[in-house]
């Protein structure tokens, strides 16, 4: 498995023992782990934080959800840091309105 992101305190342990690429935002990881996709047809793994994953949120819906992309996305969120609530109380808003399909795109959620 490949697993590329932007880590975070949480993240850090979820990723102890996996080796991984940072990347410099959100939606480069996702973007790199299409191109993975694309080019061996194997499900990479994009992580980060719900912050970052509104960064996510264009190349998901203009690129992975329309093209049928199959990736795995961590999201850790939870955190209660006045600049992390908005995207922690949003995050579950969001992901029940994406219309993706769950076989395609498999999200788990690190609190």
């Amino acid at each position: 498995m490949i697993y590329v992101g932007v880590p975070d305190k949480k993240l850090n342990i979820w990723l102890k023992g996996k080796e991984y690429m940072i990347s410099s935002d959100e939606g480069e990881a996702i973007g790199i782990c299409a191109g993975l996709y694309y080019a061996t047809k194997e499900r990479a793994t994009a992580f980060m934080n719900a912050d970052g994953f509104l960064n996510a949120l264009n190349p998901i819906t203009s690129f992975v959800i329309p093209y049928d992309i199959k990736m795995n996305i961590v999201v850790s969120y939870g955190r209660k840091e006045p600049q992390h609530k908005v995207a922690t109380y949003l995050l579950p808003k969001i992901l029940k309105s994406l219309k993706y399909d769950s076989k395609k795109i498999s999200f788990k959620l690190i609190k």
